[in-house]
């Protein structure tokens, strides 16, 4: 009975092994064979924790699946997903490698072979040391020069060179010891203190390069290329990183990333703000040319809006939109383009509000640059009625009056500058209640603009002042004690201030009451300000 029990079992489990034969050679097809099948039971302990980390579909193959559907019910997505790496949907931060001492070799430069070790230094940074001078220091472009301390520390623990300010690189001497000239400071060419040698210090120098600068000032576009304003650079916020070096056929370009605090004003509204800004500015330092120049800034987000800078404020784009049922007027829309901040503007049925009688204005056709009456600033007489409002001026000769004009004589509009000082008027200066002396405007070729305008009402009607503000060039002539002034009491100095001009109810003319928060382009200035003394200039036949 033993016998055929056992006899029974070997049966049974030839029959278990007969059918898992057939199951496998089933399942791999022609692939299959019976060496392989007599090698599955010794690797299949081995691969038995691989096999469980794979997916069900790959469980049933020994071998890498196909790069093609071979299996039915195998989708198009399911291949495409196998085929391409997975890309994460989110950026990923990658680590920095620890910073440790950089090893320069002249010797990749074409130069001499010698070696140097200096500190880790800033993506921003560019080495030079010895004969070892990085590639992207290239004359013409400006750089901030910090010498490198000692292996080991910090690379921007020194303090730049030139008082920290970013300089025009002019020249790159030869020779083993490399000399290194920038731009002279004003009237100082011939005593220029702007240079060392790359050998002066065994740690080196790190070069950062700066292509926009403080005070910058540019025209923002859109993506059609139309500029919606102006854009200055008040603060730089953080080193500018190069992104490249390319030739081009302009010349040499560099492009770096910016990061910056620029004081924004949209056309449409007038209204200047302060924001961070960042972009990639690209400067060209042209064929012949000893300076680069920046081309433009790309990349720049104003309001989630993408715009470019070309430099300069581009006053040709400068657009005004005005409408005349905001003023209770025609409803009426004009946009006119090329206006100058500090002109009011006129066109069409529109005249501003801001335009009133009794003032004096310089008026500019908005199509050209001269300015009509032979460029005099004339008092307005009245503003008519109807559709094209006719505006006349103060004439020359009351019996052919000729100084006037419609608001629609010129299509693309007017510009009128409203005028408080001119040349000639006389002033009385004072400190609180002390006279100091007499001012007499010599010249008012810049232009004055006005700041706020105020109505209020008095026993006999509604007056009228404007704030403007002036600058004019004036010969002063201070008071001695005693009241004997000499020749040497004579000054020329430049005037700015604030000009408060008035109109009364029933008057036809404004006149100038004081001009206040005077400046003086002079150390004068300089002593009334620590003994916190106002000057006040009031006009003489005020």
């Amino acid at each position: 009975m033993e016998l055929v029990k056992m006899f029974t079992q070997n049966l049974e489990e030839e029959a278990k092994l007969d059918a898992m034969q057939r199951h496998w050679q089933s399942r791999r097809g022609p692939l299959s064979s019976p060496s392989f099948f007599n090698e599955v039971n010794e690797t299949e302990d081995l691969l038995a924790p691989f096999q469980a980390t794979r997916s069900p579909n790959q469980r049933g193959s020994c071998v890498p699946p196909p790069q093609t559907s071979t299996c039915e019910g195998e989708t198009e997505a399911e291949v495409w997903d196998f085929q391409e790496p997975t890309v994460p949907s989110k950026s990923t931060l990658v680590q920095a490698p620890e910073k440790g001492p950089v090893k320069l070799d002249a010797s990749s430069l074409g130069d001499f072979p010698a070696q140097y070790t200096i500190c880790a230094i800033e993506p921003h940074q560019m080495p030079v040391v010895g004969v070892y001078v990085d590639k992207r220091v290239i004359p013409g472009f400006k750089y901030r020069i910090r010498p490198l301390p000692e292996v080991g520390k910090s690379p921007t623990a020194n303090k730049c060179l030139f008082d920290e300010k970013a300089l025009k690189l002019q020249s790159i001497g030869r020779g083993y010891a490399r000399r290194f000239t920038f731009e002279a400071d004003k009237n100082k060419l011939n005593s220029n203190e702007h240079y060392f040698w790359s050998d002066n210090r065994p740690e080196g120098y790190a070069f950062e390069l700066e292509l926009i600068s403080e005070g910058d000032k540019f025209t923002f576009f859109d993506t059609n290329k139309e500029a919606q304003g102006t854009l200055e650079v008040i603060n730089l916020e953080g080193p500018q990183i190069e992104i490249k070096t390319s030739q081009t056929k302009d010349g040499i370009e560099k492009r770096a990333s910016v990061k910056f605090t620029g004081k924004v004003e949209y056309y449409e509204t007038g209204v200047a703000k302060l924001m961070p800004l960042s972009g990639i500015a690209v400067s060209v330092k042209a064929k012949g040319k000893h300076s680069a120049e920046i081309v433009k800034v790309i990349n720049v987000n104003i309001n989630k809006h993408r715009f470019y800078l070309l430099p300069g404020m581009q006053k040709i784009h400068r657009r005004v939109t005005v409408r005349g049922q905001e003023i209770n007027d025609v409803p009426t829309k004009y946009t006119m383009t090329g206006l100058e901040p500090y002109e009011i503007p006129v066109v069409g049925t529109y005249v501003d509000p801001r335009v009133i009688p009794g003032f004096y204005y310089k008026v500019r056709p908005n199509d050209r640059k001269e300015h009509l009456f032979d460029g005099r600033a004339l008092r307005l007489l009245s503003i008519g009625m109807g559709y094209a409002k006719r505006l006349t001026f103060q004439p020359d000769s009351l019996v052919s009056p000729n100084n006037y004009l419609w608001s629609d004589n010129h299509p693309d509009g007017l510009g009128l500058e409203p005028r408080a000082v001119h040349k000639g008027m006389k002033f009385i200066i004072k400190a609180g209640d002390q006279v100091l002396g007499e001012a007499q405007v010599f010249r008012a070729d810049h232009p004055q603009f006005e700041e706020k305008m105020e109505k209020f009402k008095t026993p006999t009607g509604y007056a009228v002042q404007k704030y403007i503000h002036i600058d004019v060039i004036c010969h002063i002539r201070l008071a001695r004690t005693g009241g004997a002034s000499t020749e040497n009491d004579d000054f020329l100095m430049r005037v700015s201030g604030l000009a408060v001009v008035r109109k009364e109810p029933r008057a036809s003319e404004a006149r100038v009451i004081r001009v206040e928060n005077i400046g003086l382009d002079s150390q004068l200035l300089i002593l009334f300000t620590q003994t916190q003394t106002e000057l006040t200039f009031v006009p003489k036949d005020y």
